[in-house]
């Protein structure tokens, strides 16, 4: 790896403290893709890094990363010497920038990419076919919700929480497939396996305040100590798992194709659904998950 001061102009102007050197570095056209999300154009990118880490080398440490080429660059911020990066999202271990620019070296495209800290015992995510793990947790009240119930064609199981944008994004989607497919016995159960210590908006009482205030059609479960998200593969705020009446996962993935495009309805969702119910295998089966990522108790 190489120092920053090695990187084309344009990606140089990308970490400077000037905006107008930001500015001077994006290309018309320039596309941020982060967390499913496309910003278009120089002044949207611009305005969106206000939410991302900080770009300042005084106080991340970058470096360029081998393997690049003229067209594509990759950055990486950490700590000093390696360390873990401080973030206020969860314990982050490095952030990279994958960066292409276009024939007269400005930024085309950008797409930042966080590497979050994950506990040791995180499982891989559950493969499509197998028998999800069962599972008993409390909802908001404390009232004991089972995994499984006799007789139910089909259960969503989605993890997610309170403050993520992607889950917020998604929510008002999420509540109208429970209401819309309860009719046919469908079970949707909420998770949230946040830490609180982590994300402090993701208590029990932050949780009951929406429940109490009609946001959730359904319970929403704690899954305190993070068992069955560590258990289950769940990286992400919403990740959604489909099971069929045999407790198989039949879909994994997010609720559609786009957070920022309420016209999609949670159609992935909605087809696994259809798929399952109807007997057949869901196309797509499996789709990328988006969104923030849990925020893990580390140990």
């Amino acid at each position: 790896m190489t120092s920053l001061s090695t990187a084309p102009r344009s990606v140089q102007g990308w970490f400077a403290a000037d905006p107008d050197a930001l500015l001077a570095a994006l290309a018309p056209e320039v596309v941020l893709t982060f967390a499913g999300r496309r910003i278009i154009g120089p002044q949207a990118v611009a305005a969106h890094l206000r939410s991302m880490p900080s770009r300042d080398p005084g106080t991340v440490e970058w470096t360029v990363l081998p393997g690049g080429d003229d067209r594509h660059v990759t950055v990486r911020g950490t700590g000093p010497g390696g360390a873990p990066l401080p973030s206020p999202g969860g314990p982050m271990t490095a952030m990279d920038f994958a960066f292409t620019l276009d024939d007269q070296g400005l930024i085309s495209g950008v797409s930042p990419h966080p590497h979050h800290t994950e506990p040791r015992d995180l499982a891989p995510v559950l493969p499509l076919g197998t028998i999800a793990p069962d599972f008993v947790l409390p909802d908001v009240t404390g009232t004991p919700v089972p995994l499984r119930h006799d007789g139910s064609p089909a259960t969503v199981v989605i993890f997610t929480c309170n403050p993520c944008p992607w889950a917020l994004g998604w929510h008002d989607r999420l509540q109208r497939v429970a209401r819309d497919y309860a009719d046919r016995g469908v079970r949707v159960l909420q998770v949230n396996a946040n830490d609180p210590a982590v994300s402090p908006k993701d208590t029990v009482a932050d949780s009951r305040q929406r429940v109490d205030a009609g946001q959730f059609a359904g319970p929403y479960l704690v899954d305190e100590g993070q068992r069955v998200a560590r258990v289950w593969g769940a990286r992400h705020t919403p990740d959604v798992f489909v099971l069929d009446a045999g407790g198989a996962v039949a879909y994994h993935g997010a609720p559609d194709a786009d957070v920022d495009d309420e016209t999609l309805d949670a159609d992935w969702l909605r087809g696994a659904l259809d798929a399952v119910l109807s007997g057949g295998t869901p196309d797509p089966a499996a789709t990328p998950a988006t969104g923030c990522t849990i925020k893990w108790t580390l140990r």
